[in-house]
């Protein structure tokens, strides 16, 4: 390793956040692997460290399968939106969404199909509203036929409802153990 290398590790972790703050959500891991000179093994754990540094600031990291991009930290949520909408009321979200944001956060990962089966109706252009407001996100493909995306909810989303983690939802526990019983003697049947 020669002296360029050494300084292109040096203080890593912040020049990673430099290149997320003007890179914005264009950044890709593995182009910051590429970059650094680093395989992308070593690279996550470093991501992960700095993203559990910046998690009580006001800014938030971000990771998804392939992009890393800097967030505001969710629990600042009223905050940020009293500051720049201080003539709008913030939008509540309607009893569809809050239905389908429901189903997503218990079922996750999920398919949109499996999410019109639940609700018995299209949800094209919640989902799409869901992802522009950055409330849920694509985190993998199922392994069937036409590989549709799978949707979780995102950290933002549970910044809304004032909650760290999926499982301090109502009941959580007790709805995903139903939904394990239901999954698994579905495929009882099926076999």
């Amino acid at each position: 390793m020669n002296n360029n290398d050494l300084n292109l590790f040096e203080n890593l972790k912040e020049k990673i956040e430099a290149i997320l703050f003007i890179g914005g959500e264009d950044i890709k891991i593995k182009d910051l692997s590429k970059y650094f000179g680093i395989s992308v093994d070593k690279l996550i754990p470093i991501i992960y460290e700095l993203k559990g540094e910046r998690k009580y600031s006001g800014i938030n990291i971000e990771i998804t399968d392939t992009n890393i991009y800097l967030v505001s930290n969710p629990k600042f949520g009223a905050v940020v939106n009293g500051y720049f909408e201080q003539e709008k009321k913030p939008k509540k979200l309607s009893a569809a969404t809050l239905e389908t944001l429901s189903i997503i956060a218990y079922n996750q990962p999920i398919t949109k199909s499996e999410i019109e089966s639940i609700r018995g109706v299209n949800v094209d252009s919640i989902i799409g509203n869901l992802e522009n407001r950055k409330f849920v996100r694509i985190c993998g493909k199922k392994e069937a036929i036409g590989r549709p995306n799978l949707y979780e909810v995102t950290e933002k989303f549970l910044g809304y409802l004032g909650i760290d983690y999926v499982n301090e939802l109502p009941n959580y526990q007790e709805i995903r153990e139903k939904l394990e019983k239901l999954h698994y003697t579905e495929n009882q049947k099926s076999e």
